[in-house]
């Protein structure tokens, strides 16, 4: 079996590794000098709609997988008429477009935040008086880590679709949250969907920094599940599919946004989970059975931006470092840390504790 990934990130990166057991080779495809992924996979240095590299793919592939949702969408219809791509292209057009992932989402009776559709500066305008001022100007596209987003207020209303760029995008009303959750499915050719449970997730300015599981509430869980189930069988979906909401203040669950690939928010599976969201992906794509996944314990995710941190213990058994080896730069994903505890307010503590280490 051999598996092509289109990006070469720190994603691919640990498909790769978590994957090792199962005998099964990789061909990376990215346009960057020495991605992550390249120390453990071949990798063609490439752009993704090059047609020399996708035929490559396609010669010396079983199946094709991506690392990130902004892959050309030609890209993956043109590999798909060759070679089984998962998750499709159809799925992928539409977690790369905002108001597409809020067409489904309303099509398919599960709450989003309140939106307007925004086209030019007059739209713009014009939503803002149905909406408010409480409320932020996204990019129907590129909009990942809190980029393309503009806070809307009475200074930087008239202001806002020139620094937006005058793309494409949405007016959304902010949500009042208590909290965040992802839930994450495997969506497998032969054993339905298996689902991790909820984890909670905490941003700093606008990427995610911290993910705690599980997020226990036996009810949202259900209802995560519920939603994602609609998701995935409306885009015959295989593989790992993610699906941000917000929990507001009332308890109800309201769709953020998705992910139709392995995600941030799961990264702590790989010590807290007997099969990783990586591993898993990989094993629902090639038809290799999924028979069940067990949780261990308590389990947090923290990220690393900006800079590697130099003191970080990693004897520590309880803590697990992982540097993606990529260049120092501003907000950029460096690496992150595993925590894991039976104990969930030991658990707590010694977030804290390596959170302030390096903050």
């Amino acid at each position: 079996m051999r598996i092509g990934i289109l990006g070469g990130g720190q994603l691919a990166m640990m498909m790769v590794q978590m994957s090792n057991k199962h005998g099964i080779d990789f061909i990376v495809v990215d346009p960057n000098d020495n991605p992550p992924a390249s120390k453990y996979a071949k990798c063609i240095k490439a752009e993704y709609n090059d047609k020399d590299s996708l035929d490559y793919l396609i010669d010396n592939c079983d199946v094709v997988t991506i690392d990130f949702e902004n892959v050309p969408s030609d890209a993956l219809k043109y590999l798909e008429n060759k070679v089984p791509v998962y998750p499709g292209s159809y799925a992928v057009e539409i977690c790369q477009d905002r108001l597409k992932e809020k067409n489904i989402f309303n099509k398919n009776n599960i709450p989003t935040t309140e939106y307007c559709v925004v086209s030019s500066k007059d739209d713009l305008a014009s939503a803002i008086n149905v909406l408010g001022t409480n409320s932020i100007l996204k990019s129907r596209k590129l909009g990942y880590d809190g980029k393309n987003q503009i806070t809307i207020n009475e200074y930087c209303a008239k202001e806002a679709w020139s620094l937006s760029g005058k793309a494409k995008a949405i007016l959304e009303k902010k949500v009042d949250f208590e909290t965040e959750v992802s839930i994450i499915g495997i969506c497998t050719k032969s054993s339905g969907t298996i689902f991790y449970p909820l984890v909670e997730n905490f941003h700093k300015n606008g990427i995610l920094n911290l993910s705690i599981a599980p997020y226990e509430n036996t009810k949202l869980q259900k209802l995560a599940e519920s939603y994602h189930n609609k998701i995935t069988e409306e885009l015959n979906y295989i593989g790992v599919l993610v699906i941000e909401f917000f929990i507001d203040k009332s308890g109800n669950l309201i769709a953020n946004e998705m992910a139709p690939r392995v995600h941030n928010s799961g990264h702590w599976t790989n010590e807290g989970a007997s099969i990783s969201q990586f591993e898993a992906h990989i094993m629902a794509i090639s038809g290799i059975k999924i028979k069940n996944i067990s949780i261990n314990g308590n389990s947090a995710m923290l990220n690393i931006l900006s800079k590697m941190p130099m003191d970080i213990n990693n004897k520590n058994p309880c803590y697990k470092l992982y540097d993606y080896g990529k260049s120092e730069r501003l907000n950029r994903k460096l690496g992150h840390i595993t925590v894991t505890d039976n104990n969930k307010k030991e658990l707590i503590k010694n977030v804290t504790k390596i959170s302030k280490s390096f903050s």
